[in-house]
């Protein structure tokens, strides 16, 4: 009697431990709320400042990176949220880059200026600080590491434009998961892919909310 009531004890205390995990893989992870919640009803722009070594290493880095960002809050999922509502993407991320490159003057503009000259009410500018593919360790390793400024120019109707959001930390790596230190043969482009990719994806979680993957 003794043993048979130490094992139903047991097996009810498995169950609840089974219980316990079911419902923890039941419970959803926790949305992150964005940043900025201002662009609503607006039109947005999208523009990437990277400092000559970079568009030296990487030509099309600031096309690349606007264009990935402007499809991501542009797609479905994001743009039904409410922090999306009525968005209007009137200038493309291609026609910002050749503005940028037909007045090269612009690198000395304050951001307040170019925005009020793009025709958007809101311009999400982005400012590179880093970007590599290769690993510090050794270049013969693949991981990528990326670093940027966030700003985000509220242009009014009567031509007054404005710093309204800024983030000045805004990191991402690829691969997510792999070791420190990088891994041999993936190549340089593959990594350029993916890191354009992560990066995206950070400076969108900062205007639309998302999900904590496990």
């Amino acid at each position: 009697m003794r043993n048979a009531c130490c094992l139903l004890l047991l097996l009810v205390l498995t169950g609840c431990d089974a219980i316990g995990v079911a419902a923890y893989k039941l419970t959803p992870p926790p949305t992150i709320k964005p940043k900025y919640t201002n662009l609503q009803n607006q039109s947005i722009g999208v523009m990437v400042w990277a400092d000559r070594g970079l568009r030296i290493d990487w030509p099309n880095i600031q096309l690349d990176l606007a264009n990935t960002i402007q499809t991501k809050l542009n797609n479905p999922q994001n743009a039904k949220k409410k922090e999306l509502n009525c968005v209007t993407y009137p200038v493309q991320a291609a026609s910002i880059v050749r503005y940028q490159k037909d007045h090269p003057e612009v690198e000395s503009e304050h951001v307040t200026e170019i925005a009020k000259k793009l025709g958007v009410s809101r311009l999400i500018y982005i400012e590179m600080e880093d970007f590599a593919t290769r690993s510090d360790m050794s270049v013969d390793l693949f991981r990528g590491e990326a670093r940027c400024a966030v700003r985000v120019i509220e242009v009014e109707p009567g031509g007054t434009a404005k710093v309204t959001y800024s983030n000045d930390k805004v990191p991402a790596h690829f691969p997510e998961k792999g070791p420190r230190e990088g891994m041999p043969g993936i190549g340089d482009q593959k990594i350029y892919g993916g890191l354009i990719g992560a990066l995206s994806t950070e400076v969108v979680h900062l205007f639309v909310p998302y999900q904590l993957e496990d």
